[in-house]
């Protein structure tokens, strides 16, 4: 699997400098998905030895301008958590970040890769569960750990955007969650944040009539 994914890259780095076509980005829209690996990074329960796992996200970008686009997402992970007890199954801590947010994208001359910044702030609901299939509970019992909290990311990355619209990127993001909720006595009485690491794929498309068609004299 590695050596399927140092080709890939490979490929990608190979078309980034043969000077393939640009496309005008401003007035275009795009919609894309990704998959990755995440893993919270702090908080008293949260933080505490978690078992990074995947994270699948979707999301919609509209660019204002070719450098800079408005970008929502939205997406589910987890983390698991040994339970320490032989026979019994580890917890699990999931997280449904809905953000929204900006990113700035730079443009190498004679290009098609496009290293970029972005931030954005959202509402993440975390929850905590014994199986995959039954919720924990915290005060006792009486408190079902399930909540909703604002949130901030910051992520940085790079994408190649071909000349038909189809794009291929790879990210890494950290993202701060005010998580903390007096009602818990355990795993909600925290704040906590997590890194996340994704490749993904999007579209593309013309959505004004700022989304010509591709040029290779595009700034």
């Amino acid at each position: 699997m590695k050596h399927v994914f140092g080709l890939f890259v490979s490929a990608l780095l190979v078309l980034s400098v043969s000077g393939a076509e640009a496309v005008e980005l401003a007035g275009r829209g795009s919609i894309g998905g990704s998959a990755g690996m995440m893993r919270f990074l702090s908080g008293e329960q949260l933080g505490e030895s978690p078992k990074p796992r995947f994270m699948l996200q979707a999301s919609f970008k509209y660019n204002v301008t070719d450098a800079w686009s408005a970008v929502v997402e939205t997406g589910w992970g987890w983390n698991a958590y040994d339970s320490g007890t032989e026979g019994v199954d580890d917890t699990l801590a999931t997280v449904i970040p809905t953000t929204i947010g900006v990113q700035y994208r730079m443009n190498l001359e004679e290009s098609i890769l496009h290293p970029n910044v972005g931030a954005g702030i959202g509402l993440y609901s975390l929850g905590v569960k014994d199986t995959f299939n039954s919720w924990a509970y915290a005060n006792q019992g009486t408190q079902k750990l399930t909540w909703t909290k604002p949130g901030m990311y910051l992520r940085g990355g790079v994408e190649w955007i071909f000349s038909n619209g189809a794009a291929v990127n790879m990210d890494l993001a950290w993202h701060m969650i005010l998580s903390n909720d007096d009602r818990f006595d355990r795993w909600g009485n925290q704040n906590t944040s997590f890194a996340q690491f994704r490749v993904g794929a999007s579209y593309y498309f013309a959505l004004t009539g700022g989304g010509g068609d591709a040029s290779p004299d595009d700034e």
